[in-house]
């Protein structure tokens, strides 16, 4: 392995950090930021649905937004516009609340007893108000409500609806498409007006292969290359279709780790050489021939038939969650 200079290390992480402002991520930015500003203006905070399958770029869009918008605010009270708090997995709402002041910088007071649920919602209150928080995003919120009965599930939802209520602040639920099925209060129904879900990219229409192409482009357009890599043509965007199978991070991995082998080899540009090992590098279950060594009609088309389920009748854990399908065309 040849060691980075100074500059292929910068390119490298630039890389790593870079963010493509699809369509879809605008349009949720857009009703991040209506929902920051209808605040001021009603007293029952509107409230958002955000999902998609795993991978389909939640995270990183959300970290985003609260990097966008919270610049240099710290987590000592002063101001927090926009606060991510993720759910811990397998954990009830206690260890929620308890994540959230966390990440407000507060250490939760140790308390015992049938009080503590509501001590820890008025702690949740008093310091989202002194911190400022405009925006609460409970990242993974799938996690707080799986293998939960239907009386579980109501008492955190009203939890949630006091807190939001209370400090005058939006809640934005981020999970799996399957965690609507899950959220049974009508009153949370009504005020998830908002909804958004990340799809994953296409290829099968036109429209689609285009949207993908360009997705290519803007990946091409932040390496630091002599040449700009043309991963847009025909053959080499389906074959990083059918490694990704529409999945952002899968993209994003697999060029990432493209470019890192390109520049440890001195390359000026990614080409099919550097594509097909970095296949070989990774491996990919879903394929059993490198479809940067194959022809072009040769490179399977995944095409997602089902989406990922939740199983409320299952026995373990492992079994909780009916994974996605996909099915392979030419």
């Amino acid at each position: 392995m040849t060691k980075l200079t100074h500059q292929r290390h910068t390119a490298l992480s630039e890389f790593g950090d870079c963010f493509l402002e699809l369509e879809i991520v605008t349009e949720v930015f857009k009703d991040f930021d209506d929902l920051r500003f209808n605040r001021g203006y009603q007293s029952d905070p509107q409230c958002m649905m955000l999902t998609g399958e795993t991978g389909s770029g939640k995270t990183s869009l959300i970290k985003e937004y609260r990097q966008r918008n919270n610049g240099n605010s710290g987590f000592r009270h002063s101001d927090v516009p926009v606060l991510i708090t993720k759910v811990p997995s397998n954990k009830g709402l206690e260890n929620t609340l308890v994540q959230i002041l966390s990440d407000l910088g507060k250490f939760a007071p140790k308390k015992k007893g049938s009080h503590k649920k509501v001590f820890l919602i008025n702690e949740v209150v008093d310091n989202l108000v002194r911190a400022k928080v405009e925006l609460l995003i409970i990242n993974e919120f799938h996690d707080l409500l799986k293998f939960k009965s239907y009386q579980q599930c109501q008492i955190i939802m009203s939890a949630l609806k006091f807190i939001s209520e209370e400090a005058n602040i939006p809640i934005v639920l981020v999970g799996m498409p399957w965690m609507k099925d899950l959220i049974n209060d009508p009153e949370w129904l009504s005020r998830l007006r908002r909804r958004k879900n990340l799809d994953y990219f296409s290829y099968l229409l036109k429209k689609d292969r285009d949207h993908f192409r360009n997705i290519l482009v803007g990946f091409s357009k932040r390496m630091s290359f002599e040449t700009c890599p043309v991963l847009h043509s025909k053959q080499l965007s389906r074959a990083l279709f059918a490694v990704c199978r529409g999945e952002f991070r899968q993209l994003r991995t697999f060029l990432f780790e493209a470019f890192k082998l390109a520049l440890e080899n001195n390359h000026h540009t990614l080409d099919p050489k550097i594509l097909a090992q970095t296949f070989d590098k990774l491996g990919c279950e879903h394929l059993s021939s490198n479809p940067f060594t194959l022809k072009f009609k040769e490179i399977p088309i995944p095409v997602l038939s089902i989406p990922s389920r939740y199983n409320p009748k299952a026995l373990e854990e492992k079994d909780e969650i009916i994974p996605i399908v996909f099915e392979y065309t030419f």
